[in-house]
């Protein structure tokens, strides 16, 4: 493994998106501040917002980096730089996290302080932390398409999807009896469907990731 090359993809990465992450960040912050101070309606604009912007810019880093370098033509460069396959895919795979992961565990830190600070909805405490790894499902989702299909309509059809399936996982993780019980609570509790819940989230993250580095070895040429 040509750790410096691959470190020195993951920079370019970052370098190239180091504008959209301050913005996302800023706005990050607003949302989670209309979601403190703005009152009934602020809670549920501030979250809408604040999905909102983490879905733009896992959308963002991900055409960016993965698709904007086929089509800007500039693939054919990197590969033929001293790099492997499986260099060039974690270099995409680990720049892509490295940018929406702090961005995402921002947020979710941000989220559950606010949780924990507001007796009213700390039922909300477990429902909060499913969807939060949930978003990074959908994005995790999006890499692993865009990466291997290279195709833009894929992988704005993987967000289509993600977005979907969302809401999808919204409905039945509030309508699951262990979490559904305590959701209106005054009281944070964890039961053991909540933890059911992430287990299944993270093993979707690890088969989609594993299969990307899988597909990705299977190619014969990556121009």
């Amino acid at each position: 493994m040509n750790y410096s090359m691959v470190k020195n993809l993951i920079l370019k990465d970052w370098y190239f998106q180091r504008q959209g992450i301050l913005l996302s960040l800023a706005g990050g912050a607003v949302s989670l501040g209309i979601v403190a101070f703005g009152g009934k309606p602020g809670f549920t604009l501030g979250l809408i917002l604040l999905v909102t912007i983490m879905a733009m810019i896992s959308a963002m880093t991900v055409m960016a980096n993965v698709i904007g370098e086929r089509e800007n033509q500039t693939l054919a460069f990197v590969m033929s730089l001293p790099i492997s396959y499986l260099e060039y895919t974690t270099s995409k795979i680990l720049g892509n996290l490295l940018i929406f992961v702090p961005f995402w565990l921002t947020m979710l830190a941000g989220s559950v302080a606010l949780i924990v600070a507001a007796p009213v909805i700390h039922g909300f405490f477990a429902f909060a932390i499913i969807m939060a790894v949930e978003i990074l499902v959908s994005t995790c989702l999006m890499i692993a398409v865009a990466l291997v299909s290279e195709s833009k309509g894929w992988a704005i059809s993987a967000m289509v999807v993600g977005n979907v399936a969302l809401n999808i996982v919204g409905y039945l993780v509030a309508h699951i009896p262990g979490i559904r019980d305590g959701m209106f609570g005054t009281v944070i509790q964890w039961r053991p469907a909540a933890t059911i819940s992430l287990i299944v989230e993270f093993a979707l993250i690890a088969l989609m990731l594993g299969g990307a580095f899988y597909f990705q070895s299977r190619k014969k040429d990556f121009i």
